[in-house]
């Protein structure tokens, strides 16, 4: 990042207008998958990702308390219980991962009062990755020609009107917010690591919305073998 950019940034910080900092000079021309990011949000706004190239893996999300230049100082110290303070922010992984782009709103990560923090730091790199889809019913196979697999994202249900849809139903409202809340640990325990085959029904994953015709989506990556 050159002298003058680092000049407006400070000025844009001083006056409150820039609210997400990355200490990159471009998130969006991140093409590496060992390239880290790191973006502190203030408390106050929603927190923003992208990946120019690849997809979004979080290595890691936390609540930060510190007086920093960029949000302000923290409230008065006040004494925390670290059992209802947890710095990690299980949110962001979740709704992130696998992901190009993601947002997430201010309201779904705030503290209570009684959590004195100021900001948000994520640290996140940008991978090459593939997705597949199997409609309810069929079977899919994960390949990585090289390396292993990693699952980034994974949900067992309905998100939009098209995938997995000749046409859709006569007089059936479909559920495009279909959600099983457990598809990200199911397929990691299957896949990670190994050769894995995906059946996609509700007898492996449970039903998240009757009547809704579903499908598996999966993203994941294929990390080069360390032995």
């Amino acid at each position: 990042m050159g002298f003058l950019s680092v000049v407006v940034a400070l000025v844009l910080m001083n006056c409150g207008l820039l609210m997400s900092v990355s200490v990159f000079d471009s998130i969006q021309d991140t093409q590496e998958s060992d390239y880290d990011n790191t973006v502190i949000t203030c408390k106050d706004s929603d927190l923003r990702l992208r990946c120019g190239v690849g997809v979004i893996f979080i290595k890691s999300a936390r609540f930060g308390h510190r007086t920093t230049r960029i949000c302000g100082p923290a409230k008065p110290r006040v004494r925390m219980d670290p059992a209802r303070c947890l710095p990690d922010i299980p949110l962001v992984p979740k709704g992130c991962n696998g992901r190009a782009e993601c947002v997430i709103k201010k309201e779904s990560i705030s503290r209570p009062d009684h959590c004195v923090f100021t900001h948000y730091t994520t640290n996140y790199i940008c991978v090459p990755a593939k997705t597949i889809e199997i409609c309810e019913g069929d079977n899919g196979v994960l390949e990585c020609e090289h390396g292993k697999i990693k699952i980034l994202s994974a949900n067992y249900g309905r998100t939009d009107y098209t995938t997995c849809l000749r046409r859709r139903p006569f007089g059936r409202r479909l559920n495009t917010e279909c959600f099983l809340q457990n598809s990200l640990e199911l397929v990691s325990e299957r896949c990670d690591g190994k050769y894995c085959s995906l059946t996609a029904s509700n007898d492996v994953f449970s039903d998240p919305c009757l009547g809704t015709r579903k499908y598996l989506q999966v993203t994941y990556s294929c990390p080069a073998n360390e032995d």
